[in-house]
Parts: structure tokens; sequence; C-alpha cells
């Protein structure tokens, strides 16, 4: 069987791994296309051999040719046109640096590599067990089965609202007509039972309103409750993860499930400040002494525009961490003047946020390091093969700023490999009247200067790693603890199998 074909075979959370590393420098349609063909060559061999990978480039175009003749034949329009502008962009592309295709091939060969590895991998060590005593399965279920609660009791709020909207019309119709009434008629006995009426009628009101104003309350207390003690657990649980998948453990990829979580409460939140605004509209037409709404509505209001932006503070996440895409598995780790990629997520999926949010990109402050390239770009659903408001900058590079003293600049020279920065991500988001102020940062990255300091480097990236499950210590190297044996064989484990599926280490 194929590798290809044992790739198609995994399970969707192995499957959402493989489709983060193709895209338009090795579209999957081609991996698809030409899995025979693609696994019978030696890109490995052709990525170190300028005349090897001219002729392997040249035969894929062939190959392609071949492939386009064929559906030509069978009249598929879609695949056609496809076919077509991948041709024309990998002969734009590589047409002059045929070593990166055979670079960018043999790296998704050999994460295919190590994916495979990790599915069939039988025995967990410390790292993941660790991981696995957080099970998210069980706590993933109470969460989407609270969330589906609270959404279901903004939805009964909703008619409580309406139904005091009408009876505050009927009181007010009724109070209107008796004022209308003829000093006579204010006398009779249908206007004392009138009156009696409008008095049960405002008991009513006053009480409805109490309730409503209770029910909205522990909504409020549900759902911070939720937030704070599951939902952010939950968040913080991937980041662990990611962090494990960063030096090749395996990714538990559960962001859509958190996605639809974090965007059904921020709509009943936002559902939620409607109904608290409404209630504020009826108090300014009818208001009466021991209402309610003025002595609550304030509170109730600073508390729901605090879990809102809270929402949103956590929704804004680094999905892929920062990595050179000639080198795919040593993530976080930048060579100066090399583009990089990253990809930025919002978990609150709103239509009204499609192109709204600009993600600007920057690193840390201490004027040592800047980012050239785009470093501003808006997200968007479209950006995302799965829909989610999402963005990726491609084609941002650290540049090291020149020396205080003048003259030329740092470039090329020795750099610490133990030093880490972060590179920084701030938006702007402004909706129904709220504007909300939002920054998130990747891990830790090293930066290098040359190659020759990428081992140092990713050694550095795995020590952190493996050893805190801090986000953001970037003086972990003032004083690092140390790693564990076991930590270090399955880490190796990880890095063996990403290279050999044939082989594994297994830790007891």
């Amino acid at each position: 069987m194929s590798q290809w074909n044992q790739v198609q075979q995994l399970e969707i959370k192995f499957l959402e791994q493989v489709d983060q590393f193709y895209d338009d420098n090795f579209p999957m349609e081609i991996r698809h296309l030409l899995a025979q063909w693609i696994e019978n060559q030696d890109w490995e061999a052709a990525s170190n051999n300028e005349t090897m990978a001219t002729i392997l480039l040249q035969n894929l175009l062939i190959q392609l040719d071949e492939q386009l003749g064929r559906v030509s034949k069978e009249k598929n329009l879609l695949l056609i046109h496809n076919l077509k502008r991948i041709r024309k962009i990998l002969q734009g592309k590589f047409h002059g640096n045929p070593m990166h295709v055979a670079v960018v091939i043999s790296n998704c060969l050999r994460e295919e590599r190590r994916i495979l590895a990790a599915a069939n991998m039988p025995v967990q060590g410390p790292l993941e067990k660790s991981l696995q005593n957080s099970s998210v399965s069980e706590r993933q279920r109470n969460v989407e089965h609270k969330v589906a609660a609270i959404k279901n009791s903004v939805q009964m709020t909703e008619q409580d609202t309406k139904y005091l909207e009408d009876l505050q019309d009927e009181f007010d119709y009724r109070y209107k007509t008796i004022q209308t009434m003829d000093q006579s008629d204010k006398n009779s006995a249908m206007m004392n039972q009138e009156v009696l009426t409008l008095q049960e009628m405002l008991n009513s009101l006053d009480f409805k309103r109490k309730e409503a104003l209770s029910k909205m309350t522990q909504i409020i207390h549900e759902t911070d409750l939720l937030m704070n003690n599951m939902l952010i657990e939950e968040l913080q649980d991937w980041k662990r993860r990611q962090q494990i998948a960063c030096i090749g453990g395996p990714l538990h990829n559960v962001l859509n499930q958190l996605q639809n979580c974090f965007t059904l409460l921020a709509e009943s939140l936002f559902q939620l400040r409607r109904q608290l605004e409404k209630l504020e509209e009826q108090s300014t037409k009818m208001t009466y002494e021991g209402d309610p709404i003025p002595m609550q509505r304030t509170h109730m209001l600073e508390r729901v525009t605090f879990l809102i932006y809270n929402l949103f503070k956590n929704s804004f996440v680094v999905e892929r961490q920062p990595c050179m895409p000639t080198h795919p598995q040593r993530p976080l780790v930048l060579k100066t003047l090399i583009q990089f990629t990253v990809k930025l997520r919002l978990l609150i999926k709103l239509p009204e946020l499609n192109y709204q949010v600009k993600v600007k990109a920057s690193i840390d402050n201490n004027r040592r390091f800047v980012l050239c390239g785009t470093n501003v770009k808006a997200m968007s659903i479209e950006e995302s093969s799965n829909g989610s408001l999402s963005v990726e900058f491609r084609h941002l590079q650290p540049k090291e700023m020149k020396s205080s003293a003048g003259g030329k600049g740092n470039e090329g020279c020795h750099m610490v490999t133990e030093e880490l920065h972060s590179i920084t991500f701030e938006t702007q988001i402004c909706l129904y009247g709220l504007t909300m102020d939002l920054e998130t940062s990747s891990l830790p990255v090293v930066m290098i200067s040359n190659v020759s300091q990428l081992p140092n480097a990713w050694a550095s990236i795995i020590w952190y790693n493996v050893s805190t499950n801090d986000s953001q210590n970037l003086v972990f190297f003032n004083n690092p603890p140390p790693a564990t044996l076991s930590q270090l064989l399955e880490v190796m484990s990880w890095q063996f199998s990403s290279s050999n599926s044939r082989h594994s280490i297994n830790i007891c």
C-alpha cells in the first residue's frame, strides 16, 4: 500500500495535521494525483543536487501535462482549471530554484511518515500520559452540554423580554384609556375595576421584571463558571498539546469544537446584552417605585461586557506556530532574513467579522530584531480550508537591527541560541458598539543567523517545551530546570519516528 493510501485511512485528528503542511508550494491535488510517482522519486537527494532537482521538476511538469490530457478527455472543467493554475504556479515559483521544490516535497513526505508513525505508536511516554490524564473527551462533552444549556436559557429570556414588552404595551394602552375618560366615568364602578386591573398588571409586570433579571443573573453566573472552570482550561490543554506537537508529539486538534463553543457563547452573551438594553428601554418608558431594572441593569451589563471581552481575549490564538517552510520539522527556530509562516485564528466565528479584523505582527520589544514583509493582514473565513476565521502570514522575515555603535549590522554574527523571543500579534475588534483590543503571542522562538546554529537552537526549543507549561517565559534559560531522562527519550522517539516510520523507541 502506498504511503498516501495509508495517510488517507488515518483518523480525522491526524488528517487535520496532514492538511496543515500542504499549500500552494505543494498543493494536495498534486500529491493525490501523482501519489505513486512522487513516492518513487528521491526528493531528499535532489534537495542537495541542482541537476537532479532540475530533472525532477521537469518530470513533475510532464506528469502534470499527462494528467491534464487525461482529465481533458473526461471534460472535468474544474479539475482542468485547477491543474492549469497549479502548473503555472509551480513553474513560476520553482523555475529558477528547482532544489526548493525538492526540499518542500521531501519535507512533506517526511511529515507524513512522522504522522503515520504517531498514529501507529502503541505505547505512550510520560509526556503523552500526562496529557491523557487531563483527558478532554469527557470534559469536552460537559462543556458542549453546558454551552447548549446556556444558549437555550438565553432563548427563554428572549421570550420573557418579549412578553414584558407586550405586557407593558397593554398596561400603557389601558392607562392612557383611563386618562382620556370623562370625570363622571372616573367615579364609576367600571372605573374602579379598571384601576384594580391596572394594579394587578403592574404587580405582574414588577414580578416578571424581577424574574427575568433573576434568570439573566443566573445565566451570567453560569457563563462565568463555565468559562473560567472548564472552557479556558480546555483551551489551555490544547495549548499544552500544541507545545508538545511542536517538538514532534501528537496533536489532538480540538479547535473546531472549541470554536463552536466560543461562538455559541459569544452569540448568547451578545443576545443577553441586547435583552438588557431592551429592558432599559422599557424602564425608560415606564418606571415606578421599586423598579428592579435601574437598580440591577448597569451592574449586569458590566458583567456581560467583561465576559464578552474575556471570551474574545482567549479566542485569539496562534493556530500554527512560526515555522520556516524549508524546515517544517523545526518550528520556532527562525533564521534572519528568511521567510517564515504563522497562522492566527479567532475562535469566535461571526460573519460580521469577516475581513473586518486586521492583525498586526511584531517581534518582542527589545529592539534587537524587526519584522520585514507584510505584517498587517485582515482575517477572513476564506483564508482557511476549514472555514475558520483566520489569517496566515507567509512573507515575514526577522531582521537584526544595526548595533547601537553604528556601522555594519550584526547579521551573520554568532547568536545565543538560548535567547528566547516571541512574535506578538495585535488587533482591535469593533462589534455591536464594543471596542476590544486583543493581543496574543507565539511560543518562544530562537533566532539564528546561520544554519550551523540550527541544532543548538532546536535543542533549546525542545528543552523549553518539554520542561514548562508557561508559553511566555522568555527568561527561561536564566535558571532552566533539568529535563528528565524519560522525557528526553520520548522526544527522541518522536524525532526518530518522523524520519523513519518503520521504527520507534518504546518508552515503558
